[in-house]
């Protein structure tokens, strides 16, 4: 995929629910929000080609070509696994450097 250029396909309102979805008490640096934008339009732009390169048939090539709600059910069961498995990597990373941090300090 090619990263040279990016798109807003989220609104700026969005943006902050999602944000304040994940914490409601974090507060967010100059320019953060336009950023998060760009990045999570990213994601929705990687989730849309793994449901494309799931897909069996060629596009336009008849019976069974279309993208129904079943594939992308499926797909999404499969991306969210992985990212809930890569979460879950990352949060236990971080725990382990918040207690080593704390540690240092005490």
């Amino acid at each position: 995929m090619n990263n040279d250029w990016q798109e807003k396909r989220i609104a700026e309102s969005q943006a902050k629910k999602s944000l304040r979805k994940a914490n409601d008490k974090r507060q967010y640096g100059n320019g953060s929000i336009p950023r998060f934008q760009y990045k999570a339009s990213a994601i929705i732009d990687l989730f849309a080609l793994y449901v494309d390169e799931q897909m069996i048939l060629a596009p336009n090539s008849g019976k069974g070509c279309r993208v129904q709600t079943h594939h992308i059910e499926t797909a999404f069961m499969k991306f969210s696994q992985e990212m809930d498995r890569f979460m879950l990597r990352e949060r236990e990373m971080m725990i382990t450097l918040r207690n080593t941090l704390k540690e240092e300090e005490e």
